[in-house]
């Protein structure tokens, strides 16, 4: 489990519908704070694997910080009673699963965040008037148009194969976050949640919700607002989207920038700082999450003068394998891409040595494509930020990598002593740029 700091976890209740029952839990971060936000998770989602990715643990740690974060689990989903009735349309039922919630937890008048692209939060607000104060919409749907008619057919030969056992679509990252399609971490979360929302036969089922009517966004009477954000690769078209906040009266409608269709892509504070400030009037962000790592910077030597002699589509192609490289060499030795930075990358690493192996291994199959790169490491406590990271000692290692010659990997005097695997020759005290003090450095043999 991710740390989410400073936050109270309730243990799991469950509200009761008839016979059926509902697991929900509370996570508390302010409590002088009235604010009760309910989550309506996507997809079939297990609230409970949340705080096991930092991403999704940063959107309940930002949340939760806002007042008290109630999470839930659907009929069908996780830890909550199987759907019994399949007469009756399962929105109905999700809807009066997220009514319960709200009662059993004693919400008064709640905002609702949903991920849940179908209408369960809608559905609830147009049957229960007045339960809700405000909704949240991310990436909701309309009533489809004749324009539509393209992508629903993908959408539904997806369903099919959902159906049919070959595909699951909660654990199919990759087709909702391909930022993340090469970070065995994810894929990891993302497929372990899956197998634990639902099982394919379950989840094939319960698909059928997404040929059910939409509700009627005219007729939501909650102060909302829609988030959208799509990528190139989006199986559905922002307009879509789009078209429900022209639909739901006086909705708020914010385009986020570019990123995946997964609230759980990159982009993450963007959703919370929206969500913040819709509801309190400002935005605010949770507090970095501190974590220690091996920090790896690349960059490619002369590559401005190796750009202008091969030309762009050359040069593309050489980036383009440089970065493909770079992150399956971090991604075999259980690290992660943090981002490229045009001529090199940022990537954290479990360890000295697994940074070491990947710098190796990184120049060693740059020098093919008679490409020389110099690279930097530190180990150190970081902050992260959703997608991001900063701090002193990510700064120290770009500085680090900075004065490295071609070819070669510096270290600091902290990474020489959390490894065996290589020998090192000091470089002897070093100023680093806008760094206070000297820094014992050290070349890897």
């Amino acid at each position: 489990m991710w740390q989410c700091r400073g936050v109270r976890w309730g243990t799991i209740e469950y509200a009761r519908i008839g016979e059926h029952h509902v697991a929900f839990r509370e996570v508390v971060g302010d409590e002088r704070s009235a604010l009760d936000i309910v989550m309506v998770n996507g997809f079939f989602f297990p609230m409970e694997s949340l705080t096991d990715d930092p991403i999704a643990a940063r959107l309940v740690q930002g949340l939760a910080e806002l007042g008290r974060l109630v999470m839930f689990d659907r009929r069908g989903i996780a830890l909550s009673d199987p759907v019994t009735d399949w007469e009756t349309p399962l929105l109905e039922q999700w809807s009066e699963d997220l009514a319960a919630v709200i009662r059993a937890a004693e919400c008064d008048h709640p905002s609702v965040f949903s991920w849940e692209a179908a209408g369960v939060a809608r559905t609830c607000a147009i049957r229960h008037p007045g339960l809700i104060d405000r909704l949240i919409l991310y990436n909701p749907s309309s009533e489809p148009t004749e324009s539509d008619a393209a992508w629903i057919e993908r959408v539904e030969e997806m369903l099919s194969r959902v159906r049919a056992g070959e595909v699951d679509l909660t654990a199919d990252g990759s087709a909702w976050a391909p930022s993340r399609r090469n970070d065995p971490d994810f894929i990891r979360w993302n497929d372990a949640a899956g197998r634990s929302g639902a099982s394919p036969a379950q989840a094939g089922r319960l698909s059928k919700v997404f040929n059910e009517p939409r509700p009627d966004n005219a007729l939501v009477g909650a102060r909302t607002l829609v988030l959208t954000r799509t990528h190139e690769e989006s199986m559905v078209p922002a307009e879509h989207s789009q078209r429900a906040a022209v639909q739901i009266p006086d909705a708020e409608l914010v385009v986020l920038p570019a990123g995946d269709d997964s609230l759980f892509g990159y982009g993450i504070d963007d959703v919370v700082a929206e969500i913040s400030r819709f509801l309190t009037g400002h935005a605010r962000l949770p507090a970095p999450v501190r974590q220690i790592a091996a920090i790896l910077f690349t960059d490619l030597v002369g590559s401005t003068r190796r750009a202008a002699t091969a030309g762009d589509a050359a040069w593309k192609q050489l980036l383009d394998r440089h970065d493909t490289a770079s992150g399956r060499e971090v991604a075999r030795r259980g690290g992660h891409l943090i981002k490229t930075t045009g001529d090199g990358i940022l990537a954290l690493l479990p360890s000295a040595t697994a940074a070491i192996q990947a710098a190796r291994a990184i120049r060693d199959i740059l020098r093919e494509d008679d490409l020389q790169v110099r690279v930097g490491i530190h180990v150190g406590e970081i902050d992260r930020r959703g997608d991001d990271v900063s701090g002193l000692n990510v700064n120290a290692a770009a500085r680090i990598m900075s004065i490295a010659d071609a070819g070669t990997i510096v270290v600091s005097a902290v990474v020489t002593q959390m490894t065996d695997i290589a020998s090192f020759t000091s470089i002897g005290p070093t100023s680093l740029n806008d760094i206070d003090g000297t820094w014992e450095l050290f070349t890897v043999a």
